[in-house]
């Protein structure tokens, strides 16, 4: 089994097709073929199912496919490892929209003005969605909040954020889920979002059930809010940047629901200089990677 050839099979997972797979690796689309009968063969087992035009990863594609993951990424580290000790290359972090708004901007500057080598690609998504890309190997490093013991990954406590739930200026005081009725509605992103499961979780914790409108951007979120149209749960440090915040009210929650941890998370078995320089440079005390 050729590295080579997990490059081949990881691509086509990705994209589900030959010809795309093909055209992402600058392949002929025969030769993508060959690469993943050759696998199969190798193997005994197959490891996609042919649906029309598309590919469908198989049972024993998708146990490869981590094993895959792990193994590129060992490779990459042992490249940079022995090739190079400066930082450089592709370095693909993931954010959560209201850190990449308000703690990181200044620590890419940097970052970017001191390891010109490097080359930086971002993304922002909700903390579910960040976890997953880095455990496939998509992402190098997420910051994401209160991640779980994972024995796979690696976790350094970066920012303490204190949530806010906001309401339209006219609703009364928030105290208790109970303040909002039987039925709230509730406006946050998609159910991967560690602040809307918090938000939802102390709403259930008083035995409401609430109906939640999906909005995947703050500032849309935060206007919906303030024509009320419902409650939406935000850090602080992002609401003290909105340009209308006066047109929102804030509730203050006990510390048990307000508090939250930003953590930058990485795979264990995968950093490089890149990594670790990103990491020193977002907070300079930390010994997060070693």
């Amino acid at each position: 089994m050729e590295i080579s050839d997990l490059v081949v099979f990881k691509e086509v997972a990705s994209s589900g097709s030959i010809t795309r797979a093909a055209e992402n690796l600058n392949r002929v689309p025969s030769n993508v073929t060959t690469r993943i009968q050759k696998l199969e063969d190798e193997l005994g087992k197959a490891l996609f199912i042919r649906e029309k035009n598309r590919l469908k990863i198989a049972p024993a594609g998708k146990q490869l496919l981590d094993y895959a993951n792990q193994i590129l990424a060992l490779a990459q580290a042992a490249k940079h490892q022995l090739q190079d000790s400066e930082p450089a290359g592709l370095l693909r972090i993931g954010s959560m929209d209201a850190v990449a708004a308000t703690r990181i901007v200044e620590p890419l500057q940097q970052f970017h003005e001191r390891y010109p080598s490097v080359q930086l690609n971002m993304r922002s998504a909700p903390t579910g969605l960040l976890i997953e890309e880095v455990l496939q190997g998509n992402l190098d490093l997420a910051l994401v909040a209160d991640p779980a013991k994972d024995s796979r990954l690696g976790i350094q406590p970066m920012f303490d954020e204190e949530l806010i739930l906001v309401s339209s200026l006219s609703h009364p005081p928030i105290k208790s889920p109970k303040d909002l009725g039987e039925q709230p509605t509730v406006i946050g992103f998609n159910p991967k979002c560690a602040y809307r499961n918090r938000l939802t979780s102390w709403l259930q914790a008083g035995h409401c059930i609430p109906r939640v409108v999906e909005i995947n951007s703050y500032h849309t979120m935060l206007s919906c809010v303030a024509a009320g149209m419902g409650v939406c749960m935000v850090p602080k440090a992002l609401l003290d940047t909105y340009t209308f915040s006066n047109s929102v009210q804030r509730h203050t929650l006990s510390r048990k629901w307000s508090h939250t941890n930003t953590a930058l998370i990485w795979r264990k078995d995968a950093f490089t200089p890149a990594m670790k320089a990103f990491a020193e440079v977002l907070t300079p005390n930390t010994q997060a990677i070693a």
